[in-house]
């Protein structure tokens, strides 16, 4: 299973709007199979993006999705490594 984080702009505290736990199927399906539609998140070991900026703000939409790859759904083709992915051109 891979799973799919909303993502607000901002530090940690609370930017994590929702996540949800889905084949890897279905997120090629959602967001398509190109490996230039995913950005490898290197050495990150959370979802969290932009986390020198000020903390999120409440009830602010998301703005990132970002995806977490286990390592029994690696593959070489879309996802070739395990970890983090922000999905391109994406608004949650």
């Amino acid at each position: 299973m891979a799973t799919i984080y909303y993502v607000r702009e901002g530090s940690q505290p609370g930017n994590i709007v929702s996540s949800r736990e889905v084949s890897v199927k279905d997120v090629i399906h959602l967001y398509g199979s190109a490996p230039t539609n995913y950005n490898y998140m290197k050495g990150a070991d959370s979802p969290y993006i932009n986390i020198d900026q000020e903390p999120a703000k409440p009830y602010s939409d998301p703005a990132h999705v970002v995806v977490k790859i286990e390592g029994d759904e690696v593959n070489q083709g879309t996802f070739p490594e395990e970890g983090f992915y922000t999905v391109s051109d994406v608004r949650a």
